[in-house]
């Protein structure tokens, strides 16, 4: 990977989104950002996606975690992070990623011919057919309630049949308070008007995070869902985006956390990239009571 990943994890609207959600932030002096949620118990902490990590940022990172009272620290480290240094440091590996530990990039700076020539030949073959049905793809920066709210049906109805958890609509709309003009919609209406499709995506600097979407029972027999992703790349590059991450694959490091990805990870896969896995998550553990837990059970965190 050639590009610097500015991870929208780490990012000021991410930040300020948690914040509508009960977390707190704080940032170190290196740019790092720490979130954590206070219990009665200590607080919880996760940090994710960061820029490599040297001893001095991690002793930092360790000395605010414990002002905090935190009962364990997580790092889901970042593209290009050295795990021996946080071995050194007492980090264990953890089989518990909060976040997809792999995923796909789509690189935006390169031509349009160039994304293109990268679709499979049976991707291609699906997005023409789309096209040819009369499938049309309207991209919403910073969405109204209407777009919103068929987005959301559209991916209520889609947890519901993949068995996949779904965030409450007004989780989500502190998103997109949160994104604002960083936050885009991309919804596939068939040719009848009808939404077949829907995905919504997030930015930070130049790179873009999908978060979820979903297809209708309609869209599902159709090829829809092929001229959503390719528009919505399009858009993307166009808005000014140097990389997307397609947030999430099957990764065989983590069988039970992604059991289920094989049909949307084969799907993404058909659209070229690069396939880039991060570090194991790697975990140290403060409170008692968490390090007994382990002990007990065997189990991380």
């Amino acid at each position: 990977m050639n590009h610097q990943i500015h991870d929208v994890r780490q990012s000021d609207a991410w930040a300020e989104y948690l914040t509508e959600i009960g977390w707190k932030t704080v940032t170190t002096s290196f740019g790092v950002k720490i979130f954590f949620r206070p219990s009665i118990f200590g607080s919880l902490v996760k940090i994710q996606r960061t820029t490599p990590l040297n001893e001095e940022h991690i002793k930092e990172i360790e000395e605010t975690c414990l002002s905090k009272r935190a009962m364990f620290i997580k790092i889901e480290p970042g593209y290009g992070q050295d795990i021996g240094i946080l071995e050194n440091m007492g980090y264990k590996t953890s089989l518990f990623p909060m976040v997809p530990a792999t995923t796909i990039f789509i690189d935006l700076t390169l031509s349009e011919g160039e994304l293109w020539n990268n679709v499979s030949k049976s991707g291609k073959y699906s997005i023409k057919r789309a096209e040819r049905e009369g499938a049309k793809v309207e991209v919403y920066t910073n969405p109204g309630d209407k777009e919103f709210d068929i987005y959301y049906a559209i991916l209520k109805e889609t947890g519901t049949l993949k068995k996949f958890y779904v965030p409450p609509i007004k989780q989500l709309k502190k998103m997109r308070k949160s994104f604002g003009d960083k936050g885009h919609l991309a919804i596939v209406y068939e040719k009848d008007g009808s939404p077949a499709g829907a995905k919504y995506f997030i930015g930070s600097e130049d790179n873009a995070l999908y978060v979820n979407g979903g297809t209708s029972g309609q869209g599902r027999n159709t090829k829809a869902g092929y001229a959503l992703l390719w528009k919505s790349i399009l858009f993307l590059k166009n808005a000014g985006y140097n990389l997307l991450d397609l947030e999430g694959k099957d990764d065989p490091r983590f069988p039970s956390f992604t059991k289920n990805w094989e049909g949307f990870s084969y799907f993404k896969e058909k659209f070229g990239g690069e396939e880039i896995e991060f570090p194991y998550p790697h975990v140290k553990y403060y409170s008692p009571i968490i390090k007994s837990m382990v002990a007990l059970t065997g189990m991380d965190i």
